[in-house]
């Protein structure tokens, strides 16, 4: 099951890596870059709601609204210009990350979202700095 959540997670790093180095391609790239990064980054928030809704112990209103957070600051991501919607999301994938490692004590997982944030806040540095 970890190997293929591993497979799935660097998977989903295909459209982040394939949207930066074709970026020059369609004017469409921004928008489709902008809109997958803020559906992955709701994703995360995704993840805190699940753990939430299984372990008694989390499940409290609080917790349950901080993990809307990814998915409004993504959509919000949505509404702004692009160098703005992309300082949000990095700001917004750092912060997550951060949340992740004092909530999730999963050595893996943690391992696993090191890698992932990392290359997706490269991406969109890539874009942030070219834009």
């Amino acid at each position: 099951m970890i190997r293929t959540a591993h497979w799935l997670g660097y998977a989903g790093l295909i459209p982040f890596i394939g949207l930066t180095l074709g970026k020059e391609l369609s004017p469409l790239t921004a928008v489709a870059f902008s809109t997958y990064s803020a559906i992955i980054l709701s994703f995360l928030g995704g993840i805190h709601w699940g753990v939430a809704l299984s372990k008694p112990q989390w499940s409290n209103p609080t917790r349950l609204c901080l993990c809307m957070l990814p998915s409004l600051l993504g959509w919000m991501a949505l509404l702004l210009p692009i160098s703005g919607a992309l300082i949000l999301l990095i700001v917004s994938y750092l912060i997550w990350w951060l949340w992740d490692r004092t909530q999730l004590d999963h050595p893996d997982y943690r391992r696993l979202r090191l890698q992932l944030t990392a290359v997706v806040v490269i991406c969109h540095l890539i874009w942030l700095i070219q834009t």
